[in-house]
């Protein structure tokens, strides 16, 4: 009941205000560094006992309970936000406004996920004030940097800083506690043939022909086995292109009666739990054989495709080069684990109506498998609550919903406090 009382109490209209102030913010992924200064200001107002950025970057803020030597327990959320283009929004609503309109709080990143992130930020208030006769520990608040390129790059950075007993990702879940998410990978593939005029008609390997018999591969053979929450894994065609130099046209790619001699196929992986970067190389590989095997049948000096994951690059604000293979793996949780019962009851407490549920996205999350791999000893269990709907992010006039903030707010402060209870 006092806590409940304490977040009654609680003015909200702080955690809106600061809200406001990070959409106003332009945060693209690699110039997040006001956004976090912003935070650190905020930080040492609500008095957190210690607040930095660690060399990625990522914004850390701490409270202690009690004595701290309980469990640490990580919020997280991502700071950096996709771009927006002012022309498609609606003329009161633009970007970087940060306006409330209806109860709805709109902006670049107010579902994906600087709301989140400020409802969670002002939640450790309320947790800082708990009882230390009755909870104990410590609380961390991350802010992620590049998220949006890199899922779980630089949060692996703060993982291994400060080797949590558990993880909230506060990614949109509508307030349901998700313990499951599916992982992404994008694959490249090079399909070649032999360039010459296109009056040849198909005396030649055409390599585009090469990519529709791919594509046609996939959707009539490929069926992926469903897991319970999370679905099945999907594979998707997301992009094609004459790469510079493989057409012959007056760009380097494609046209000017020229049949190419390269194209470049590109693939969206969402993957389950226990997929790995080799074994979704393998599934691709193995449902293009049969069309890779008839080509050479029919052109015996067809080369293979090229098949790899496409690769991405930044440079964070603090300087950090990132280069990596863009694969991020996905995760479940044990509804037996301890971190989703006491989410329950912490939730039960504060009134909230307890629903599993899963992400279909990639997250944060994902750093926590690669934080396992690399310290299998370590015991850090991961669940998902965030106010909001997946659907709304990266959209023009995205907004969240004030309600689900308020919401939101409330089960962070039960979740959490049930963590930290002795």
């Amino acid at each position: 009941m006092q806590l409940l009382q304490s977040i009654k109490n609680y003015d909200f209209s702080n955690v809106l205000h600061f809200a406001q102030k990070l959409i106003q913010m332009k945060s693209l992924s690699g110039q997040e560094k006001t956004v976090v200064e912003r935070c650190i200001r905020e930080a040492a107002k609500l008095n957190f006992d210690d607040s930095y950025f660690d060399r990625m970057g990522n914004f850390i803020g701490k409270i202690k309970v009690g004595t701290g030597k309980g469990k640490k327990i990580i919020l997280t959320g991502h700071l950096d936000t996709v771009n927006a283009d002012p022309a498609k929004w609606d003329e009161e609503i633009k970007p970087h406004s940060a306006a409330i309109k209806d109860q709805k709080l709109y902006g670049r990143g107010a579902s994906d996920m600087k709301g989140a992130f400020a409802t969670m930020f002002h939640s450790l208030k309320i947790l800082k004030e708990l009882d230390g006769n009755e909870f104990d520990g410590e609380v961390y608040i991350v802010g992620t940097v590049v998220e949006e390129l890199f899922e779980g790059v630089c949060f692996l950075e703060a993982l291994k800083k400060i080797n949590p007993d558990y993880v909230i990702i506060g990614e949109a879940s509508e307030c349901r506690l998700n313990i499951a998410q599916r992982g992404r990978g994008e694959i490249l593939i090079s399909i070649f043939g032999y360039g010459k005029h296109a009056s040849v008609g198909r005396t030649t390997v055409n390599p585009i022909e090469q990519v529709a018999f791919i594509i046609e591969a996939f959707h009539v053979w490929y069926r992926s086995e469903a897991m319970a929450l999370l679905g099945k894994r999907n594979i998707v065609p997301t992009d094609i292109k004459i790469p510079v130099g493989g057409g012959g046209g007056l760009d380097g790619k494609g046209g000017n009666s020229t049949v190419p001699n390269e194209v470049e196929l590109t693939y969206d992986v969402r993957t389950l739990p226990g997929d790995t970067e080799e074994s979704i190389l393998k599934i691709v590989k193995d449902n293009m054989s049969n069309v890779i095997e008839h080509g050479q049948r029919l052109y015996p000096s067809l080369k293979s495709p090229d098949v790899e994951y496409a690769k991405e690059e930044c440079i964070t604000y603090t300087g950090k080069q990132i280069k990596q293979n863009k694969f991020a793996p996905a995760w479940q949780t044990d509804e037996g684990d301890e971190v989703v019962v006491k989410a329950k009851e912490g939730l039960a407490k504060v009134e909230i109506p307890i629903e599993i549920g899963a992400y279909s996205f990639c997250t944060d999350g994902s750093a926590v498998v690669k934080y396992r791999d690399l310290y299998p000893d370590k015991k850090c269990q991961i669940i998902g609550f965030g106010p909001s709907l997946e659907s709304l992010a990266h959209t023009t006039n995205e907004y969240i919903e004030i309600g689900e903030m308020k919401k939101a707010f409330k089960g962070y402060a039960g979740i959490v406090s049930e963590l930290l209870r002795k």
